[in-house]
């Protein structure tokens, strides 16, 4: 075998690995309960006062998970929101994660 058909067999297995999805090791309740409230795209507070956090992407350090932030941009419009202005307060804070890992 030739040294270009190796590199591109090589280019063409980095470029599967690269652009497959990130699988997201699932976040029991609990540890997403100790999550801070900005871990979330959104934080509604219901009539009777109880918070009501939406589509956790932080993880405990604060940072980007990028595996929950692909989750979250895809359950979008499957949340329950309290106020539906919510949505695009979410919408806009994910899609501004989206565009700093440029992906």
């Amino acid at each position: 075998m030739t040294t270009l058909p190796r590199l591109s067999i090589m280019l063409a297995a980095l470029v599967v690995i690269w652009c497959s999805p990130a699988v997201a090791e699932e976040w029991s309740r609990a540890y997403i309960s100790r999550l801070p409230d900005s871990a979330f795209a959104v934080v509604e507070t219901a009539p009777d006062g109880r918070k009501v956090r939406h589509l956790p992407h932080h993880d405990e350090t604060g940072g980007v998970d990028l595996a929950h932030l692909r989750a979250a941009r895809s359950r979008l419009g499957q949340v329950r929101w309290l106020d539906p202005a919510s949505e695009a307060v979410a919408r806009r804070h994910l899609e501004e994660h989206w565009r700093e890992l440029n992906r």
